[in-house]
């Protein structure tokens, strides 16, 4: 399944790309989003128009992730071998 971020600015995808990460770390985390999206949106200062629905959570990927955080902004993202890839910077993952 596709999310759809269409419409979504940079910060708003990085924040769910962020939102996405944790959910593949933390169960709560995941089952809280389930039910309240909108409220774990907001969190991460991503708001939905009146009558939109939130975007399902992509599975946890069958593979290993990985999560870096970097100090300073690469000169280029750093490759994916995955469907899946995120960049921020100074996140942590949970």
């Amino acid at each position: 399944m596709t999310v759809d971020l269409i419409g979504w600015d940079t910060a708003q995808r990085r924040g769910f790309g962020r939102l996405t990460a944790r959910s593949w770390s933390d169960a709560g985390f995941r089952l809280r989003y389930e039910r309240e999206p909108a409220a774990v949106l907001a969190e991460y200062d991503i708001h939905l128009a009146d009558g939109a629905l939130a975007p399902a959570l992509p599975a946890r990927p069958a593979a290993e992730v990985v999560v870096e955080t970097f100090s300073e902004a690469p000169t280029a993202p750093p490759p994916c071998l995955s469907s899946f890839c995120f960049y921020t910077m100074g996140v942590t993952a949970r």
